[in-house]
Order: structure tokens, then sequence, then C-alpha cells
């Protein structure tokens, strides 16, 4: 394994973004995708701050000898950069996360991300499943398998419009990703992608939160 691959393996077990790495070294995150692509690599203080970010040896990231793990890893002092960490939901669980009769505690969540989004304390990250929100003619485009960071706090259906949202749909258990869009007195929920149909929803859905940031690895 080369030095890049061992950088992106333990980012990834980290669960934190090039973005996030990036804000953690003090480096851009176009320095990241080099160092993770093999284009350069760090050294010098550069390197002793990824270790440090990646809670590893210097050594082990330079030539993959020795034990990987520091002996006792300080906590990513996401704070000081503002960085939150957020769970990742279901969908099922994002249809029910600002439902009070129904709680999703944190305890429920699957799992957990970095994102340098600025979001309320009760964001949560959800996986897109599907190309319906993929955008063959550029951006904005959200393809099957990225992330998004997804805010509840977001003030109402008019600061909703025209953005891309998680709504909830009456009769289905599950949320959905959709650009909210509204026309007159009519409102509808568009896909990006042409090949499916955009759907009105007058009275019938609920918008669960605003998408922030989306997280996706080329």
């Amino acid at each position: 394994m080369e030095m890049s691959s061992r950088i992106r393996a333990r980012r990834k077990e980290l669960n934190i973004t090039q973005q996030v790495l990036a804000n953690l070294v003090g480096v851009s995150r176009v320095t990241v995708t080099g160092w993770e692509s093999g284009d350069y690599q760090p050294g010098g203080a550069n390197l002793q701050a990824l270790a440090a970010a990646l809670q590893c040896r210097p050594a082990w990231l330079v030539d993959g000898k020795g034990e990987a793990m520091a002996d006792s890893p300080a906590p990513l002092p996401t704070a000081r950069f503002g960085i939150k960490e957020i769970p990742v939901l279901s969908w099922v669980q994002a249809g029910i996360w600002t439902e009070s009769e129904k709680p999703v505690t944190l305890d429920d969540a699957r799992d957990w991300i970095y994102t340098t989004a600025s979001v309320s304390e009760f964001a949560f990250a959800l996986k897109v499943r599907g190309d319906s929100m993929t955008n063959p003619h550029g951006a904005p485009s959200i393809p099957d398998g990225s992330v998004v960071v997804v805010d509840p706090d977001f003030g109402g259906r008019d600061e909703a419009n025209g953005k891309i949202v998680v709504a909830q749909l009456e009769g289905s258990n599950e949320a959905t990703l959709k650009k909210f869009t509204t026309d007159g007195p009519f409102k509808y929920l568009v896909p990006l992608n042409p090949s499916y149909k955009m759907l009105e929803v007058n009275g019938n859905c609920r918008i669960i939160g605003v998408v922030k940031q989306i997280i996706m690895d080329l």
C-alpha cells in the first residue's frame, strides 16, 4: 500500500471528509486531494500535523512499517475549527427525526460523520440511494452513494423554495430527497434527473430539512 492509500484509508476509518482533514491540518482541500492521489507527499510540519489529525504514527504514514496507531490518540479538535460530528440516519429514521411523539435518539444513529457545514445541533446525514438526483447535465448533482448533510432548522417553506430538501410524503414511512419548488399556489418536489417525474405536493408533504452539504468521493 502506498502512502497515498494509507492517508485515504485512515481518513475513511475516521469518517472525515477531505475538507475536514484539510482544516485540521491547516492546508487546502486541494493539498489533501494531492496527497491521496499520490501527486505529492506531506513532509515536515505538514506530516506531523497530518499524523496527529489521522491519529496515527508519522513513520507508519511514510513507509507503512510498525504500529499504525498512536499510543494515546487525542480526540479530534473539531470544535476549534468549526467542525461538527453529526449522526448518519436511515431514510426511515429521517422521516421521524423531528417528530416528538416518535423520537429517534442519537443512540439510534448507525454511524457518525464530521462536517464543515454551518448547521444547527439537530443536523443529520443521509446516504443517497438511487439516481433520481443525478443530474446528467452537470451541477448540482447528487449521485447514488453520496452523503447529504441536512439541517431541520431552516426557517420554513418560503426559505426552502428552490433548495434541495429532505421531505416526507403523506402515507410514506420514508423520507425522500428532491428539489422543492413553488410556482404561484403550487408546490413541487423536483428530481434533478429528468428521467423522473416531478411531484405536486400541496398539503401532502412535510419538509424535514434543507441540504447544506454534499459529500462524495471521486
